[in-house]
């Protein structure tokens, strides 16, 4: 996911994913001072940013927007069930697509949830 210019440099050492939200780096090494960062990634981690379209789901393309706007039109929301059975269908391929490289069904759950508050509270 790193721009291709970086590759190199992360071919040494071994990285972990930071989940902390207001924090812009994305990979740090787990012995060593190398980190790579927002800016680094040919790719938009929905954690880290708070424009749109901030993707939740990687491997089917699911970002806050489509969850937002079908809770504005029905009340409520579909994608996390459409996900869960895109998962049950073996279709899923977090461990390529999502940065954090595990699974974005909790993700997707937590926003859903939190935009459907979000609407409630209009």
């Amino acid at each position: 996911m790193l721009k291709p210019g970086l590759l190199e440099r992360a071919m040494q050492g071994s990285y972990r994913f930071c989940s902390k939200r207001d924090c812009s780096i994305v990979y740090f090494e787990d012995k060593g001072s190398q980190q790579f960062t927002v800016d680094d990634l040919r790719i938009r981690v929905g954690l880290k940013i708070k424009g749109d379209p901030i993707p939740v789901c990687y491997c089917f393309g699911f970002d806050e927007k489509h969850i937002r706007d079908e809770i504005e039109q029905t009340g409520n929301t579909s994608v996390s069930e459409k996900v869960s059975r895109l998962i049950r269908e073996g279709l899923c391929a977090c461990d390529d697509r999502n940065p954090s490289g595990m699974c974005c069904l909790g993700e997707v759950n937590k926003a859903a949830n939190r935009l459907r508050a979000t609407s409630q509270s209009r």
